[in-house]
């Protein structure tokens, strides 16, 4: 029963693994037929960068005199298929962060978390060191966006593109300034073609 038992996992393991071999795609080497965050993270930072070689940003520093000030609103799953578009808010902050152009702040629970904080620091800390109530700074402009998905079947094969989109709007004027997707060099990582057509 046991070398039966074994016999089988062995099979399951060969299936698997020729299985992954007929998945081509962008990316690293970790095959998969979904969008997953090594994708997430080279589409956000090419798509940060546009956003930083936007003029409307150019504008805005030579204007004010600072950088501007970005938040990351909702970024919709319209994919079919319950995937965590949390990844995309991650990458595009991280993105941000790391772009040297572009400040960061932080989305809305966070910021609630922060302002209870500052609430009982001026119930209980020090006068001195206790951070202001209403001290906090604001963003200029927040990202919103989404993340579609297109499938195609040619016979036992499949092939599977992610489209996301995002959009900057002006949080002073509430006017969208302009929307971004991911370049022409970097959309094969939203590109999964295999024969898996399911989780």
């Amino acid at each position: 029963m046991k070398k039966s038992f074994s016999i089988l996992i062995f099979f399951l393991l060969v299936l698997n693994s020729i299985s992954a071999a007929k998945v081509k795609r962008g990316g690293d080497a970790n095959l998969t037929p979904y969008l997953n965050e090594s994708d997430a993270r080279v589409v956000c930072t090419d798509i940060v960068g546009q956003i930083i070689a936007s003029p409307r940003i150019a504008r805005f520093a030579g204007t004010n005199g600072r950088d501007p000030v970005v938040t990351i609103g909702n970024i919709k799953d319209e994919t079919g298929e319950f995937f965590d578009t949390q990844i995309i808010a991650n990458s595009l902050k991280t993105a941000i962060l790391k772009s040297g152009i572009l400040e960061f702040m932080a989305n809305k629970d966070v910021r609630n978390e922060m302002r209870q904080e500052v609430i009982d620091q001026a119930d209980h800390a020090n006068e001195e060191v206790a951070t202001a109530i209403d001290d906090e700074d604001a963003a200029d402009y927040m990202l919103t966006g989404s993340v579609k998905l297109t499938v195609q079947n040619n016979g036992k094969k499949q092939e599977r593109t992610y489209i996301v989109n995002i959009e900057l709007t002006d949080l002073h004027t509430h006017r969208t300034v302009d929307m971004f997707e991911p370049s022409e060099d970097v959309k094969d990582y939203l590109k999964k073609i295999g024969s898996v057509k399911s989780r």
